[in-house]
Formats: structure tokens, C-alpha cells, sequence
């Protein structure tokens, strides 16, 4: 390494290093970084092998090890420890010199994988790597072991209202998405899990972890049969309602679809002006202007009645949530689904997805309630993991679930029953409640450019 030697007094080095078992014999350093060599004290009290108190030691070998610390002022800090290996002339065994702040065998000090540790809980691992020249592997496996410390602690209530959906992440140097299954409180609009896929064992599995299991009443989710199937198994008293907005989504894709067949009719100019303008069909029929828009839309219909006919049914599906009670939902969908001609596959399919799921569509009347606040969350997660290029399904439950506040009622000073057990002393009855993690908390170490 290219460097000066720096003569100086030593001792104080030693006490700016704040590693009072070493001593330094040398410094070297240049614009990025700072070599330190270091030494041990004393020699060791105690042979490991036949346990002796101030045995009769004598130099074995010698090596350099390398041992990266915090850096200092900016500049990367690398101590070359020479370690020393003994001989016990009691035993006869050999042993290496061991340290209070290396760890055997490890590249690093035990302060510089605490600040790892802290700061991976906020800051992505691209910008540890940066700033300590320390590869992204060993960040990684550092914030997990951290991890592991904190999972036995994760105890959520348990909410009335459960909302499912699942995150998909493109797979780096692959073309498919693995699906992660996200789990919130709908209730308290709280993150309660991240499963690491949407298989129906794995959802069985959490479910039956659940606290309560009875305390549910709804579970929303789009339409994924081990979903629902996995809730009819395990949750006894819970009703499953599908989110409408992928009801009317499969109308919408119908009709985009229909759109598509008409590719050879019109030529290739009008139909790229079609595609241009199929906003005109998708869209909401009160949410058009007079003009342009529906002037342009009833030309399209002029020219290709077809497309009139899938667009009155799309409306008509969407007209069937405007309902004010379940049977009269159901009067509107008999009407709807009777008025679809025959040679019209793509919203005969649409009919029969929904008598597939006819019950937990229905059920939406009962509860009046959607999915949205789970897909909310869902996109602002997934920026999380953007930022992170490429976290792990592991790295990414764990920056959500246990380095953000999570919503927790402790019991007030006084409150709650007291008992006297032996002579542990006084323990407090109620227990504090985890809901899991607020939606606001998650966005806003997001803005802070803490995750």
C-alpha cells in the first residue's frame, strides 16, 4: 500500500484507536485509507486446551491478519493484527492468541459489525457497500443475523378484517416474477406479514399461528383459489369478499380484447387510431366529455356496432356495484349475464369466472368493502425493494416488519391487575398488543430515505 509512515506518540493513537487490549507499532495511511498494525498487550492468562492458569508459553508462529474497523474522518480503516500463535509448555498444545474485539476468524471488528448491523436497519446495502468498501454479501449476512434476534418477538394481534394480496418482484437475470403474499390488518390499516410465496400451505400455515383465528370475520383478496381455500380451512367464522375492482377489471379486459379482434377489419391505420383511443372505450361513461369524447366514441360504435354491445356490458357490470343490497345485486347480474350474445366468448368467460366466485362477490353487499387498502400499501413496499436493487425476500420482510415503528397499545402506569409470583417481584397482567406496521409509518421511512 502506497503510504507515509506517521512517527508519533503512540499511546495517544491507542487511545483515539479506543482498543485498549492492543498496542500500535505502526501507521500508515494515504487519501482513502488508514492502515493500523497492531499488536497484543499481554500475553494470554489461561491455556485453552489444559486450562492452566499463567502457563508457560512460548512463540509458536507468527502471523498478519487483516481486521477492517470503522472508518475515520472518511477514510477506510484496515488493522494488520499479528497474531500471535502460542505453545503451552505444560501441555504442549498450540492456540492462537484470541481477542475481546475480533471475533475468530472474522475480517471484521465487533464495533464495525454492530454499525453494520444498526445502520443496515435503515439504509440500503448499496450504500454500506459504498461507504465502507465492504461487499454487499457480507452486509447482507450481518442484517439478517440481526434479524434472527429480533423474530421471536413478533407476536401481531389478530383483526376482524384481514386483507390479502401479493407482491410481484422481477427475478434478477430472469424473465418471471416470484409472488410474495402480503398480509395486512384491516382494521388498523397495518402491514401484519410477508410469506414468501402465495402457495395455499404456506397461507394455511400463518393462519394457523394466527392469535385468534375465530376474532376474523372478512378476508379480502383478489380471485387465487389456495387463497380461498386456505381461509375456508382455517378461518371458521371468516367471509371472504373478493374485491370488486377485479369484477369489474375482467369486464374492462374483455372489452380490450374484443377491441383487439378487430385488427384485420380496420387496416392497419385505423386500427392503430383505435388503440390510440381505446381510452374512449375503458373509461367510465360518466366520466366522458360530450366532446371530444363521446362524439369520438359513438363513430367507433358507427363503424363496428360490436364494440357498442361489449361496452353496454361493460357498463352494465360496473352499474351492478351501484346496488344498494345483495339480492338486488343479484337481480342485475341475472339481468347482465342473460343479455350476452351468444358469439360474445370473451364476456361469456367473464360470466363464468363470477359464478365460480359467485358467493364471496356477493358477499361484497353484506360488508361494503374492498381490497384497496392492501394494494396501497403494496406499490409502496415494492419501492422499497427498488431501492434496494434486488432484496431478498428475507432482507425485505425484515426492513418492513422490524425496522419500522409498529402500532403497539402498552397498558398505562397503574392500570391492569398485579400478582405477587414468589420472588420474581411484581408483574403486570395486561400485555402490551402489537397491531403489526402502519401503512403512514412504512411511507414515511420511505420519504426520510430510511429504508
Amino acid at each position: 500500500m502506497k503510504g507515509e509512515n506517521i512517527v508519533t506518540d503512540h499511546k495517544l493513537l491507542e487511545k483515539m484507536l479506543d482498543l485498549p487490549e492492543f498496542k500500535i507499532t505502526d501507521l500508515k495511511h494515504n487519501e482513502h485509507d488508514i492502515r493500523i498494525y497492531i499488536e497484543k498487550k499481554e500475553k494470554p492468562s489461561v491455556c485453552p486446551s489444559c486450562g492452566i492458569m499463567k502457563p508457560k508459553l512460548r512463540v509458536h508462529s507468527k502471523r498478519e491478519q487483516e481486521v477492517r474497523d470503522k472508518n475515520i474522518q472518511g477514510k477506510r480503516v484496515g488493522l494488520i493484527f499479528k497474531r500471535i500463535r502460542y505453545k503451552c509448555m505444560e501441555c504442549g498444545a498450540t492456540f492462537y492468541e484470541l481477542s475481546d474485539s475480533i471475533a475468530p476468524k472474522s475480517r471484521l471488528t465487533n464495533r464495525l459489525r454492530d454499525y453494520i448491523a444498526e445502520e443496515s436497519k435503515r439504509r440500503s446495502f448499496i450504500d454500506l457497500e459504498r461507504e465502507l468498501d465492504i461487499s454487499n454479501v457480507t452486509i447482507r449476512e450481518i442484517f439478517l443475523e440481526e434479524v434472527k434476534k429480533l423474530e421471536c418477538g413478533l407476536d401481531i394481534e389478530t383483526p376482524s378484517i384481514i386483507g390479502i394480496d401479493e407482491i410481484h418482484i422481477q427475478r434478477e437475470g430472469k424473465h418471471r416474477k416470484q409472488a410474495w403474499a402480503l398480509i395486512c390488518n384491516g382494521d388498523d390499516h397495518t402491514v401484519m406479514d410477508l410469506l414468501p410465496d402465495r402457495n395455499k400451505s404456506t397461507i394455511i400455515e400463518y393462519f394457523n399461528n394466527l392469535k385468534n383465528p375465530y376474532s376474523v370475520q372478512v378476508v379480502t383478496m383478489d380471485m387465487w383459489e389456495p387463497y380461498r381455500d386456505a381461509v375456508y380451512q382455517t378461518l371458521p367464522n371468516a367471509k371472504i369478499v373478493i374485491d370488486k375492482f377485479h369484477v369489474v377489471k375482467m369486464a374492462n379486459d374483455a372489452l380490450n380484447t374484443l377491441r383487439k379482434s378487430f385488427k384485420n377489419r380496420l387496416g392497419k391505420k385505423k386500427n392503430k387510431s383505435l388503440k390510440q383511443e381505446r381510452y374512449l372505450l375503458l373509461k367510465r361513461e360518466h366520466d366522458l366529455k360530450p366532446l371530444p369524447d363521446i362524439a369520438f366514441r359513438d363513430a367507433w360504435f358507427n363503424e363496428i356496432p360490436e364494440l357498442k354491445v361489449a361496452y353496454d356490458l361493460k357498463e352494465s357490470l360496473f352499474k351492478i356495484y351501484d346496488a344498494s343490497t345483495k339480492s338486488e345485486a343479484k337481480m342485475l347480474y341475472n339481468k347482465w349475464k342473460a343479455s350476452i350474445p351468444d358469439d360474445m366468448s370473451e364476456f361469456r368467460e367473464v360470466a363464468k369466472t363470477i359464478d365460480n366466485w359467485y358467493t364471496e362477490i356477493f358477499n361484497y353487499f353484506d360488508y361494503k368493502v374492498t381490497n384497496a387498502f392492501v394494494e396501497g400499501i403494496n406499490s409502496t413496499i415494492r419501492a422499497i425493494e427498488s431501492q434496494g436493487r434486488g432484496y431478498t425476500f428475507e432482507v425485505l420482510r425484515a426492513k418492513v416488519m422490524f425496522f419500522i415503528n409498529h402500532k403497539v397499545d402498552k397498558p398505562s402506569y397503574g392500570s391492569g391487575t398485579f400478582s405477587n409470583i414468589l420472588m420474581s417481584g411484581f408483574n403486570l397482567i395486561n400485555e402490551t398488543k402489537d397491531y403489526g406496521v402502519p401503512f403512514e409509518n412504512i411511507i414515511k421511512a420511505i420519504n426520510e430515505g430510511l429504508l
